[in-house]
């Protein structure tokens, strides 16, 4: 039986067609489109629309044998904790276990086992709802535990003490069952003294060894703290008065973008119904580009991500009309289209000076929707090309960026593709003949076979760009395992070093990086002005059991990396996904925004911004680079900076990582430096240009001349 429910009150918009301006026309019917997405819901296979499938669920009910009807309570119970009806779905979890007791049923240990695993995670979720939510505070949420953080009210927190260790006694080898109780005894302030020996993790703990200094998170001081789903996270100067404003998105079918200005000292009001942003809602990511060459930033909204037949719904091209609006072009432009995505990139892959754009689709099983690749007219609008430049890949595709790896002055694409090998499509383009060749098996980039978010960045300030990919194969259980030095199976992200020869070498092992990370959110920047990037990984899946720290790896000078994610106050256990870098505050450092929140309608939480305590006594320059044959935000350049004391600093124009997004504006850590003695920007349209006389810890604004 299939049933669809309305489960979103809403009336159709009835759209008044004004012909003379078809980007207003665009606009509204884009509104009108999305919200009868929202409207229109099918429970019976879109498993994230939760209440709309408890409804669902609560009307088949008519079971002829008892273990049925506990059967389908068990599934009404978890729509419960997936909705956000985490008490009821307790109370139906303790009323499965009284009737099995009290009718003597024989019920399967396995079943059994079961209910409490999920018993044990909705207390645990309870606890979290009263303490970390409704009573949110700077130190919520993040491991290791400590004063406000520490739950006030513990009823959640001892009922999932008690539940994970009966249920360790009956599977004494689940390291989930094991890390989940070392969680659930720090939720208690009693970690790690009264965790029982054989099951304590001693490492969920700073150590001494490693000296970093503590990151506050701020969003609720700040105006950042909104409260969503999984989404994405783009820090930029939207308005044009030289500083950074938010866009976040939340990935649910109702839920409104968010547009947040920034009063030029780092807090931040919600201005969504003043920049005409009203209606337009979803997306799981978002990334950003000039697209129109106007000087104002617009945004591109992925939407349908996950969902198979239910993701075919549009994307939106937001553009930026310089007086603090946006109006959704994506009809009027030509760049419409229904495929399940949450990855794009911008870049001009032919040097014409306009941005194009590559969005990754979700092919699998019966669904098939190859990637596009929307090459920019020059006019407004755009012309897909895909089949035309190879590039009309089939895949389970979650991250897409662009770099010039080979450094031949055009822009290259890494694709990472979830159960398949990677891809890296180099370009080749020849007298304006342009084609992209696969080479990832000849560079030996292909793995993880497994994997999600992506970037090219130099991480090792060598002039050539390099290469993360982060696995999208593990659990809590293999996390335990890693931080008890333990081998375990869960996948790894991979660091390729790029060997300049069209090759590139594995060095995970090498720079500390080989750690079970379970990566959707994710991006890169320099936290201490050293001058190497350092990485955000924001972790979790859709499982409410998958309780992970997010993570934060400190670039040792190009060699290894260093875990500070305790140092740093960053080990968020909430989902992890968009993560922006930028100086919200124009203080000098670069502070860090994270969207946190589930996939499950009941699973949201608070965004994050970690403030850059700023203490790093390292110089810095800021540079704005504004092209005129290149594309005007310079997407695809690059700046080096010379030091006077010869140490030479790479960086390349773009938004970082393929889950997050970083201003286009370069903030670059200087090290000890006294002076700059050259910078030289490499233009994407092959001209050069060379500066020697920037002052330190000031932002600069360089506009192309033709060389």
């Amino acid at each position: 039986m299939k049933i669809k429910i309305n489960i979103w009150i809403v009336p159709i918009l009835i759209v008044s067609i004004n012909c003379s301006d078809p980007e207003k026309n665009s606009h509204a019917e884009m509104i009108n489109i999305l919200s009868k997405n929202a409207m229109d819901i099918d429970p019976e296979s879109n498993f994230y629309a939760n209440k709309a499938r408890l409804a669902w669920l609560q009307i088949e009910d008519d079971f002829e044998h008892m273990s049925q009807k506990i059967q389908h309570k068990a599934v009404i119970a978890n729509e419960m904790l997936n909705a956000g009806y985490t008490n009821q779905a307790i109370n139906r979890f303790e009323n499965i276990l009284n009737e099995i007791d009290s009718l003597n049923i024989q019920a399967p240990s396995d079943f059994l086992i079961g209910i409490k695993d999920m018993l044990a995670i909705s207390y645990l979720r309870i606890g979290e709802e009263y303490n970390c939510i409704e009573g949110h505070n700077s130190e919520s949420c993040i491991i290791p535990l400590r004063g406000n953080g520490v739950h006030r009210n513990q009823k959640g927190a001892d009922k999932a003490v008690k539940l994970y260790s009966d249920l360790l006694n009956d599977k004494p080898g689940d390291f989930n069952y094991r890390w989940l109780l070392n969680i659930a005894y720090m939720t208690k302030g009693e970690y790690p003294k009264k965790v029982p020996k054989k099951w304590l993790i001693p490492q969920l703990l700073a150590s001494d060894s490693i000296s970093f200094p503590e990151f506050k998170e701020n969003g609720n001081t700040r105006g950042l703290d909104h409260i969503g789903l999984a989404g994405g996270s783009i820090l930029e100067d939207f308005d044009g008065d030289n500083d950074l404003d938010l866009i976040a998105s939340s990935w649910g079918a109702d839920d409104q973008l968010q547009y947040f200005e920034n009063d030029g000292k780092g807090y931040f009001s919600n201005k969504t119904k003043e920049a005409n942003l009203i209606g337009i809602k979803g997306g799981l990511n978002i990334i950003h580009a000039d697209y129109n060459n106007d000087g104002h930033f617009d945004v591109f909204v992925l939407r349908g991500a996950w969902l198979g037949s239910n993701g075919r719904v549009p994307n939106s091209l937001l553009k930026n009309n310089g007086n603090g609006t946006f109006t959704d072009i994506s009809i009027s432009a030509n760049i419409y289209s229904e495929h399940p995505t949450q990855t794009a990139s911008w870049a001009d892959y032919n040097n014409d000076g306009w941005i194009d754009l590559f969005i990754g689709n979700e092919s699998g099983g019966d669904e098939i929707n190859y990637s596009e690749l929307y090459h920019n007219n020059g006019d407004g609008t755009f012309t897909e090309k895909a089949e035309d430049l190879n590039l009309d890949l089939l895949g389970f595709i979650k991250g897409v960026v662009w770099g010039d790896v080979d450094n031949d002055g055009d822009q290259d694409l890494y694709i990472s593709l979830l159960g398949q090998p990677n891809l890296l499509m180099i370009n080749e383009g020849v007298d304006k003949k342009w084609k992209f060749t696969n080479k990832a098996s000849i560079a030996g980039v292909e793995e993880p076979i497994s994997s999600f978010p992506a970037w090219f960045f130099d991480f090792d300030n060598d002039g050539w760009l390099d290469i993360w990919v982060s696995g999208y194969d593990n659990s809590s259980g293999h996390v335990a395992m890693s931080y008890l030095g333990m081998y375990n199976q869960g996948e790894k992200p991979r660091l390729f070093k790029n060997n300049k020869d069209g090759t590139f070498k594995n060095v995970t092992v090498k720079s500390n990086m080989n750690y079970p990370l379970l990566t959707m959110g994710s991006n890169y920047g320099d936290l201490n002005n050293d001058g190497y990037l350092d990485i955000y990984a924001g972790t979790g899946d859709p499982d409410y059991r998958s309780v992970q720290p997010n993570r934060m790896f400190l670039n040792m000078e190009g060699k290894y990396f260093q875990d500070v994610t305790f140092h740093g106050r960053f080990g968020n256990i909430q989902k992890g996904h968009g993560v922006s870098f930028g100086d919200i505050d124009n203080d000098g450092d670069q502070d860090i925004h994270a969207v946190m929140g589930g996939a499950y309608e009941g699973n949201v939480y608070q965004n994050s911004l970690y403030e850059n305590p700023g203490n790093w006594n390292n110089p810095w320059i800021g540079i704005k680079l504004i092209g005129t044959q290149t594309n005007k935000a310079a997407i695809g350049s690059r700046i080096i900076i010379e030091t006077i004391e010869n140490k030479i600093i790479h960086r390349a124009i773009s938004s970082g990582g393929s889950f997050g997004g970083n201003p286009f504006r370069e903030f670059i850590g200087l090290s000890k430096t006294k002076g700059i003695s050259k910078i030289t920007i490499m233009w994407g349209s092959g001209n050069q240009q060379s500066l020697n006389d920037l002052t330190l810890n000031r932002w600069h604004t360089i506009e192309e001349i033709k060389s």
